[in-house]
C-alpha cells in the first residue's frame, strides 16, 4: 500500500459548488470575488488611516483623528465583508424562461 500523493491532483480538490452557484458558477469569478474581499478590507483600513493621519497633520490633533480614521476604515471593511456574505447566503436567482 503506497502513501497518497500530496497535494492531491487538481481533479480531487473540492469545487465548492454552493459558493460557485451563489457567485454565478464561474470559477474565475469565484477567485476574483475572494481576492476582492481581502483587498477592499485592507484598502478601506489604509484609506481610513491615511485620512486620519492627514487630518492630524493639518489640525494638530495627533493621534485622535488617526485612531478615528482607523476605526472608520475597519468599520467600512467589515461592512464590505458582511455585504458579500449576505450575497453569498442568498439563494441563486432562478432563471426565467422567456418562452413561457
Amino acid at each position: 500500500m503506497s502513501a497518497p500523493d500530496y497535494p492531491p491532483p487538481l481533479k480531487e480538490v473540492p469545487k465548492f459548488k454552493g459558493l460557485q452557484k451563489a457567485l454565478g458558477g464561474q470559477g474565475a469569478n469565484l477567485h476574483g470575488q475572494a481576492a476582492a474581499v481581502g483587498l477592499t478590507f485592507v484598502v478601506a483600513i489604509l484609506i481610513g488611516l491615511y485620512a486620519g493621519w492627514w487630518l492630524d497633520q493639518k489640525l494638530g490633533t495627533a493621534p485622535w483623528l488617526l485612531l478615528t480614521g482607523l476605526l472608520v476604515g475597519v468599520a467600512a471593511g467589515f461592512k464590505n465583508l458582511f455585504t458579500l456574505s449576505a450575497r453569498l447566503d442568498r439563494p441563486p436567482a432562478e432563471k426565467k424562461n422567456p418562452e413561457s
